[in-house]
């Protein structure tokens, strides 16, 4: 029998994740959203009943699964709670917004047995999985360069409707919203941030940070060199849409290079790779796709949920991430380094 799926917040992001479900063998019970108009339309979509609580989501028998798509400021609170109903959870990233209440939430997923995945959804992209698999062709990765530049448009910064740009809704500013994904694919490619020293530009005006830049200290050895930030630099980059995102490591071996592309076009645009090796002096581009990783990511929980398998992006993993974030921003605060170790 099917798997029952629910949806709580019906946003924009949540388009995304009932696409995938469309496309999997889950049957979709129920939509959830305060906002009366919003939750309806996704619920004419879906095919599915609809409410504006999300609690009395949280209690339908038929529902096994749910996917969190709330803003970032309720990811903890409703995530937590639908482990408490004894829901399969795929949350939005970021995991929270408190590195505190990651913590909390991967105590609350031990405790309770529970399913959690967190949605960084370009592992599950073929690029990102092929790029994984070159990192040990290169050897031990000595150092590196993580960017991740995203064209935003200068008038958001001032309305008071963008909760992106503010702190306690947010948890940050571009760091948070984009150089999430590229720390979670270092961190999968290369292991634990040992220590941070990180220089952050907050954006005049609001509590957020504008731009980054970080030493990140791997415990493998490596150094990778980080920047992140958002400018309205909109016919920029590859693709001339202002996305210019990549993580390029470098062995004695040989360079390894991915080309992102805009997170919500990866339907449509192709991410590159691109693999240098010493030994025999020669550069290959590899393209993968147009793939849609929401899709991917979304018919692969259901199937893990159905099959009683683990998520393939843990709690633990999302934890990882908000750490290394926090430490970035705490590191900023003194202008110097700091030691996760020792946190």
């Amino acid at each position: 029998m099917a798997i029952g799926v629910g949806i709580i917040g019906c946003g924009g992001i949540s388009a995304h994740h009932l696409r995938g479900y469309q496309q999997s063998d889950a049957r979709l019970v129920m939509v959830a959203d305060p906002n009366e108009e919003a939750a309806r339309r996704r619920a004419e979509e879906a095919g599915c009943a609809w409410v504006t609580d999300y609690r009395d989501l949280l209690q339908c028998d038929e529902i096994d699964l749910v996917s969190v798509c709330v803003p970032n400021w309720l990811h903890y609170e409703v995530s937590a709670a639908a482990i408490e109903a004894g829901k399969a959870v795929l949350c939005e990233k970021p995991m929270t917004t408190r590195v505190s209440d990651s913590e909390a939430l991967v105590k609350l997923v031990e405790a309770r047995g529970a399913f959690l995945q967190v949605g960084y959804m370009k592992r599950y992209h073929p690029a990102f999985q092929r790029f994984k698999e070159l990192v040990g062709e290169i050897g031990g990765v000595e150092t590196g360069l993580l960017r991740s530049y995203q064209p935003f448009p200068e008038r958001l910064w001032t309305d008071p409707q963008m909760w992106h740009t503010q702190k306690d809704k947010a948890g940050g500013g571009p760091l948070v919203h984009a150089g999430s994904h590229m720390i979670d694919i270092l961190c999968w490619c290369c292991g634990e941030v040992a220590a941070v020293d990180a220089r952050v530009r907050m954006r005049p005006g609001t509590d957020v940070d504008w731009y980054t830049n970080a030493i990140l200290e791997m415990k493998s050895g490596a150094t990778i060199l980080l920047e992140v930030g958002w400018f309205q630099h909109t016919n920029f980059g590859r693709h001339h849409d202002g996305w210019d995102e990549l993580l390029q490591l470098r062995s004695p071996k040989g360079v390894l290079t991915i080309y992102s592309v805009f997170w919500n076009r990866a339907d449509a645009l192709v991410p590159v790779v691109e693999f240098y090796r010493e030994e025999d002096r020669t550069t290959q581009v590899l393209a993968f796709g147009p793939v849609d990783y929401f899709v991917e990511e979304v018919v692969d929980v259901v199937s893990r949920v159905a099959s009683g398998r683990e998520p393939a992006i843990t709690a633990h993993d999302g934890y990882r991430v908000d750490r290394v974030i926090d430490a970035i921003y705490r590191s900023g605060e003194r202008a110097g380094r700091l030691s996760l170790d020792k946190e």
